[in-house]
């Protein structure tokens, strides 16, 4: 990330991504948000610091700009076809270009889809996206994405899904030193993985909480499940953020309730 002496020096508040095919409904490429806001913190000793992930198991409407880049290894349980449990893994990998604060951002993922059968299938998402308004208290921001866009592999993947959605992330504490406790909400419309059954579209939401400035916890509705988690930044000037999360927790769809690990890391290669 640029320099906070630069002004537009931007938070990495990081979740988490890659996808399993359609029988491990892991949806991790749901699970990997890169929130990406202006400076409402400010920095250790002149470097960066970095923030855990408010999103869990939907998008965030925002998204890398030019210059960054993430990746990420997640591994999880999951129910096969059979009914039979099971450990995978996935990796993502993605950029930025564009520049979200002065016109539109897009942001591009790859998922390699199993750890197991590295190679056999793989994804391509795209989000395009704008912060709308940036204040000192609140940031608000609205994308559009396309998961699955594009994928290879013998078996299918995931289902392409189309969604938009509207991100507002705003500070509880502003004046508090040690935790303004940034606290994020999420709302948004998708076809694809984010509707259940015969249905055309659904609805997806949710919420996160900064309750210690390097521990977020939150929850949402996929728009089929409801899931929850927990994100943690273990050094505050390293953009490395290690995410647990628990998915499907009622139990609804195929693959069935799973808990899903992840690391990953961001970093911008523009100059300083």
């Amino acid at each position: 990330m640029r320099s906070p002496n630069q002004g537009d020096h931007q938070i990495l508040l990081q979740a988490q991504t890659p996808s399993v095919d359609s029988q491990t409904q892991l949806n991790d490429r749901e699970l990997r948000q890169r929130l990406k806001i202006k400076p409402l913190f400010g920095g250790i000793g002149g470097k960066p610091i970095y923030y855990p992930s408010l999103s869990f198991g939907i998008p965030s409407a925002f998204g890398a700009n030019w210059g960054d880049f993430f990746v990420e290894a997640s591994g999880g349980t999951r129910r096969d076809i059979n009914g039979n449990g099971g450990l995978d893994g996935s990796i993502s990998a993605g950029f930025g270009l564009g520049d979200s604060q002065k016109s539109i951002g897009l942001e591009v993922a790859f998922n390699e889809g199993s750890i197991k059968n590295f190679g056999d299938n793989g994804t391509f998402d795209l989000k395009a996206h704008r912060v709308l308004y940036a204040g000192s208290t609140n940031q608000i921001a609205a994308a559009v994405g396309w998961n699955t866009f594009a994928q290879y592999g013998n078996e299918g993947v995931a289902d392409s899904s189309v969604y938009g959605e509207v991100t507002n992330v705003s500070l509880l504490q502003p004046n508090n030193p040690e935790n303004q406790m940034p606290l994020a909400l999420s709302v948004g419309v998708g076809g694809g993985n984010f509707r259940s059954g015969n249905d055309d579209v659904g609805v997806f939401g949710g919420v996160g909480l900064q309750v210690y400035p390097q521990v977020g916890i939150g929850a949402s509705w996929s728009g089929v499940a409801l899931n929850a988690g927990v994100s943690f930044v273990p050094v505050q000037t390293i953009p490395l953020t290690i995410v647990l999360q628990g998915l499907d927790l009622t139990d609804r769809t195929a693959g069935g309730s799973a808990v899903l690990l992840s690391v990953s890391y961001g970093f911008n290669f523009l100059p300083k």
